[in-house]
């Protein structure tokens, strides 16, 4: 019996985590051909520079996102500053001419440890998934140089509340739940999602073939029925975005006024 239902075309997440970073530098090096080709006119030059920053800004999301995905599903954290390091050396070795540097901080404090915050097990009905990377750029041209100070921010958020309704017998309830999902704090797509709800004996079971409704707008309508005695059905979501980030939220369905 299936447990989860996708959306979309289905996604190899092992394929999605190397091709993150492969786009990444990729764009790295076209982003120093188009800089070589600029440069050979004084009036272009400014707008390299801001080109050249936009750039490595780009490749570096496109790092933290491969691998905040590879470390979601089970990954080692480590993969951060792996990622994050294979970038910065692209950037040296297609950028020989001039000075390029690219130093990074990774987070610790505000819940994040090694730049990486998963807070997944409250029972507050939000779920967490981030990355937030400081970042310094400095490059050294014959013509002009460049500074930027920024933080790259990937964050998949999952907030989820639902009621339940009872039946006759009082121990067959049917469960409403919502998810909506974020990233960045904008909406986003879910494109897997999995439902377990917590039984008389404190098991986390799945939840078989949930009907599901897609409302477009990042927030999707759940409703399956589960047996249980207690007044409250306790409820974890667990979803992977278009991004393949996984993330996981749980809450206490509570019965219908």
């Amino acid at each position: 019996m299936e447990t989860a239902k996708k959306f979309g075309a289905a996604r190899s997440g092992q394929l999605l985590i190397v091709a993150a970073l492969a786009i990444a530098i990729l764009i790295a090096s076209t982003s120093i051909y188009v800089y070589e080709l600029t440069t050979q006119k004084q009036s272009a030059e400014n707008s390299s520079a801001v080109e050249l920053a936009l750039a490595v800004k780009t490749s570096l999301r496109n790092a933290a996102v491969s691998a905040l995905a590879n470390i979601t599903q089970g990954g080692q954290k480590t993969v951060l500053a792996e990622n994050l390091d294979t970038l910065a050396d692209v950037y040296m070795r297609l950028y020989p001419q001039q000075i390029c540097q690219i130093r990074y901080t990774l987070l610790n404090g505000s819940g994040y440890e090694g730049g990486v915050k998963l807070s997944w097990n409250s029972n507050n009905g939000l779920g967490v998934s981030s990355v937030y990377i400081p970042y310094m750029l400095k490059v050294l041209a014959p013509a002009f140089n460049v500074a930027v100070n920024d933080a790259i921010n990937i964050t998949t958020t999952l907030k989820v509340h639902g009621f339940c309704i009872v039946s006759e017998n009082e121990t067959l309830k049917t469960v409403n739940l919502t998810c909506m999902v974020f990233n960045e704090e904008k909406p986003a797509q879910a494109e897997w999602i999995a439902i377990y709800y917590e039984d008389d004996s404190g098991a986390w079971i799945p939840v078989n073939n949930p009907s599901i409704t897609d409302w477009g707008n990042s927030t999707y309508s759940l409703l399956f029925t589960v047996a249980v005695a207690s007044d409250f059905v306790h409820v974890s979501a667990h979803v992977v975005d278009a991004r393949n980030i996984f993330v996981v939220a749980n809450t206490a369905c509570s019965q219908a006024s």
